[in-house]
């Protein structure tokens, strides 16, 4: 079994800070206001909020043939490794990535997004830097994951013998 976590960088915890914050904010204006319409908007982002902590990438894991994206309270998303045709390190995405169903920065950036270079992706990111790009022979999209240990991911995924400390 490979387990390695998929920690938040500094961008995204303030990221995630900061809406956290407006959040708040936007409770407390709410509820000095007495704005029963306000109380509406707030619950719909409130619950839009949740789900989107409850999906956000946690550990990318490779055990019993599978590739798995754990999510904090989410169903993992699972990806036979029958169908990985590669698994290779991503420097970077490029300068015009779009995000065109997801999530941008709360608890890391995941969901579908599509650039020149790779087309339509999904996304599973939780810090900048190097990342593992999973190309897969099914026709699926190809993931793009920011797992914290790039080269120990690639050789699980690839099932190759990881070399330790």
């Amino acid at each position: 079994m490979f387990r390695t976590p998929m920690s938040l960088d500094k961008t995204q915890r303030t990221m995630t800070l900061v809406v956290s914050g407006l959040l708040v904010v936007s409770l407390a204006v709410v509820v000095l206001v007495k704005a029963a319409a306000g109380l509406g908007v707030f619950g719909v982002l409130a619950v839009v909020l949740v789900l989107a902590w409850a999906m956000s990438p946690t550990a990318l894991v490779v055990e019993d043939g599978e590739l798995r994206v754990e999510r904090r309270a989410w169903r993992a998303m699972r990806v036979p490794l029958s169908q990985v045709a590669s698994a290779s390190p991503l420097n970077k995405l490029g300068g015009r990535t779009l995000r065109l169903f997801g999530v941008g920065g709360f608890f890391g950036s995941y969901g579908l997004f599509s650039n020149g270079e790779l087309g339509k992706f999904r996304l599973y990111a939780t810090h900048g830097g190097q990342a593992v790009l999973v190309r897969r022979t099914d026709g699926e999209l190809p993931l793009v994951l920011t797992p914290d240990d790039v080269q120990g991911a690639i050789a699980a995924i690839e099932g190759r013998p990881q070399l330790t400390a």
